[in-house]
This record gives C-alpha cells, sequence and structure tokens, in this order.
C-alpha cells in the first residue's frame, strides 16, 4: 500500500515540485473538492463539489478509525467529483476531519549536534505530547524561525490505522494523493501565504470545540486543538490569547495580531473579534472570503471549502 507524504514544511514549498490545484478537504459532515484557478492575485473555483455527508459515516478521532462504511465513502467521493465536473481527477491534496491528524508547534531548550539524537528528541516530545508511541504514528517535522534565541518546531503526525484506512478509500478510487495535512493547516494557508508583517490567527469551529493557528511571517508559531463545550469556546480562546500575550512576544517589538479569520456563524466571528479586542487591547480585521484573495458567489459555503480551497493554493507557491 502506497504511503501518503504529510508536509509540514508548508513556507518552504519553492524547494518540492508543485502540488495539484485539485484539492479534497475531509469533515465529519462534509466532503469539499475543488479546482482553483488563479487571477490578478485571487483565486477562483474551476471547480467546486460540496457534499452533506450522512451522520456518522466519518467519525474524527486520533487513533481509532474514522470510516463507519468505506463503500459508502467511496461512492460519496465519486458523487461529490461528479458534482465538480471533475471525472477524470487523478492527482489531487488532501485535508483530514480536525482531530484526525494533529499538528503542534514546541519549543527546545538544546539542539544536540547528532542528527538521530535530535531525531529521537523530538519524537520523544511528541509521543509525550499525543499518548502515543513514535512506531504507531506517521511524523513529519521542521525547524521554524528561532524564537527568543530557542530553536522552534512544527509537527504534524497522524496513527498509522487511520492514514491507512484513508489511504485504502483512495486506491479504490485510483485517486493519487500526494500530500495530506490536518484540517486546520489547510484553512491556515490562506494565511501562511499572505504578506503582512503583523501576526493573523484563524480560528476554526467544531462541535466540541475549535482549532487554532497562529501565523507570524509565513510560519505557524502556535497550533492549538482545543475541545470545549460551545459556551466555554471563548473563554478557552481568551485563555489561548493569553498564553500568545505572555509567551510569544518577540523581544525585538510590540505583539500585533492584525487580522482574525474565524470559520463560524456571523455570531462567532464577532464574538471571537471582540475576545481579541479583549485579552489584547487590540482590534484585529474579522476576515472574509474576498478579503483572503478567494472569489466566490455569497451563497457558496465558505467555512467547508476554506480548507481544501486552502490546499490548492498550494500549488501556486
Amino acid at each position: 500500500m502506497t504511503k501518503l507524504p504529510i508536509l509540514s514544511s508548508l513556507w518552504r514549498l519553492l524547494s518540492v515540485p508543485s502540488w495539484p490545484s485539485t484539492a479534497l478537504g475531509i469533515t465529519e459532515t462534509h466532503l469539499a473538492l475543488t479546482n482553483l484557478r488563479r487571477a490578478r492575485g485571487e483565486f477562483e473555483p474551476r471547480h467546486l463539489g460540496v457534499l452533506k455527508l450522512p451522520a456518522g459515516l466519518v467519525r474524527s478521532h486520533f487513533t481509532d478509525l474514522n470510516i463507519t462504511n468505506e463503500a459508502q465513502l467511496v461512492e460519496r467521493l465519486n458523487e461529490v467529483a461528479l458534482q465538480a465536473d471533475l471525472r477524470r481527477l487523478r492527482q489531487l491534496t488532501v485535508s483530514l476531519p480536525a482531530g484526525s491528524a494533529r499538528s503542534l508547534t514546541f519549543q527546545l531548550e538544546t539542539l544536540p549536534d547528532d542528527k538521530v539524537e535530535l531525531k529521537q528528541m523530538i519524537e520523544w516530545k511528541i509521543e509525550r505530547t499525543v499518548g502515543v508511541t513514535g512506531s504507531d504514528l506517521r511524523i513529519s517535522y521542521d525547524r521554524l524561525s528561532d524564537f527568543n534565541g530557542r530553536s522552534q518546531w512544527l509537527a504534524t503526525v497522524v496513527h498509522q490505522r487511520v492514514i491507512e484506512q484513508y489511504e485504502n478509500v483512495f486506491q479504490q478510487l485510483k485517486w493519487q494523493v500526494g500530500l495530506v495535512l490536518p484540517q486546520a493547516l489547510g484553512e491556515a494557508q490562506w494565511l501562511l501565504r499572505s504578506d503582512i508583517k503583523e501576526d493573523q490567527a484563524l480560528v476554526s469551529m467544531r462541535d466540541n470545540g475549535f482549532d487554532a493557528v497562529f501565523v507570524r511571517a509565513g510560519e505557524p508559531i502556535l497550533v492549538r486543538e482545543v475541545t470545549c463545550a460551545p459556551e466555554e469556546c471563548e473563554d478557552e480562546f481568551f485563555r489561548l490569547l493569553v498564553f500568545y500575550r505572555d509567551r510569544l512576544t518577540p523581544e525585538t517589538g510590540p505583539l500585533s495580531l492584525a487580522r482574525l479569520l474565524t470559520l463560524g456563524t456571523p455570531s462567532e466571528q464577532r464574538r471571537f473579534r471582540d475576545v481579541v479586542q479583549s485579552a489584547l487591547d487590540q482590534s484585529a480585521v474579522a476576515l472574509d472570503a474576498t478579503q483572503i484573495g478567494l472569489r466566490v458567489e455569497a451563497q457558496a459555503p465558505f467555512r467547508e471549502l476554506a480548507g481544501a480551497a486552502g490546499l490548492a493554493t498550494m500549488a501556486w507557491r
């Protein structure tokens, strides 16, 4: 069985082959499949399909199998490809449901000279964080820019049994999947590719919490998967902002969180923007599809397609 690559070096894509401009996003509730074109610095779906999934067909979990009926998911994937008019689909990238794959940022106090020792140190830290032995994981990691004199890293991990089930489904469809990422990193690509100097943040809402990615100078500096009751989300985001304020302020200048992309309802977008004002005493621009450079109709389900479309933009890195 062909193993799918998991890439964490989103900001260094000039060193790897171009990825396809077609991408699939899988969540517990929807499939989104799109092929993008670029014109005048903006992106527009050339093909787009968004399909609601039957309840319980995909169940996000880090260690347990995600797909309750593989044949039915194959049928739904064929259906969304037909809806998007991508009948001869072959090469694509994929984002997995929130919680099925994980990304984490961390710092190392010291760096050993020996590469084997460094690898062991990083994998030990990952094992401690996710609670699973390294032999059961597929791990990708890369070094970010140093922060206040310490090396900073991003790791992306997925359990072997989870990714192997998705691989089996894609092989049945004869789809060549060149890259798999967690949903939030696909969505955060809209911020990672921007050139602004100030910090930015993504908040991706879930029924049982939210995912957050903080971006600085084209790199993710903080990635968190927060599980909580819906009524606790704003308090948890406030705590995360305090951590960001206290632990991630650069020595060379003041903290400035300029833009916030909240993938949720209009009410959630307003409330989370207000939390930024309360926690940091500064305002952040609440982003929508137009402001991040995605040209879609007003009624398009941006929340469902943001991850797939974000992955598809990687063809132009």
